[in-house]
């Protein structure tokens, strides 16, 4: 990503403005303190959901869902690289009967349209983004 840890992290933990990155397909509304409501459009039928949210500022990391439950769970971590420069890992287990392919698919594109809103959102002067190449 092309910006510091923190401004990435401040993107994603933001959680009444994930809807600006993530795939058109998903809805996701605050449900209450730490809950998040997420609505997923399926093939034979619409998955409606809640997930508790964990932020940990500390290991910049968000965790959704938890151990009993088996779609739509997991973490999202921000790592620091360099000045101006991060890395964002992803564990997901998708939706019942959403194939590891579909779910590397979503990913990509999710991970895709936050890199588009962080270039926007946390400018980086035009000889740092070349140099960081």
């Amino acid at each position: 990503m092309p910006a510091d840890a923190e401004a990435v992290f401040g993107v994603l933990s933001d959680l009444e403005h994930m809807t600006s990155w993530l795939p058109g397909s998903v809805e996701i509304e605050l449900s209450g303190p730490g809950l998040i409501r997420v609505w997923l459009p399926g093939r034979h039928a619409d998955l409606d959901l809640q997930r508790q949210v964990t932020i940990d500022w500390d290991l910049l990391r968000i965790s959704w869902g938890n151990e009993p439950m088996t779609s739509c769970t997991g973490t999202l971590q921000v790592l620091r690289l360099a000045h101006d420069r991060s890395a964002v890992t992803v564990r997901l287990t998708g939706a019942p009967g959403a194939s590891a392919s579909s779910v590397d698919d979503w990913v990509e594109a999710a991970l895709n349209a936050l890199e588009t809103v962080i270039a926007t959102e946390c400018p980086i002067p035009q000889q740092m983004r070349l140099a960081a190449r």
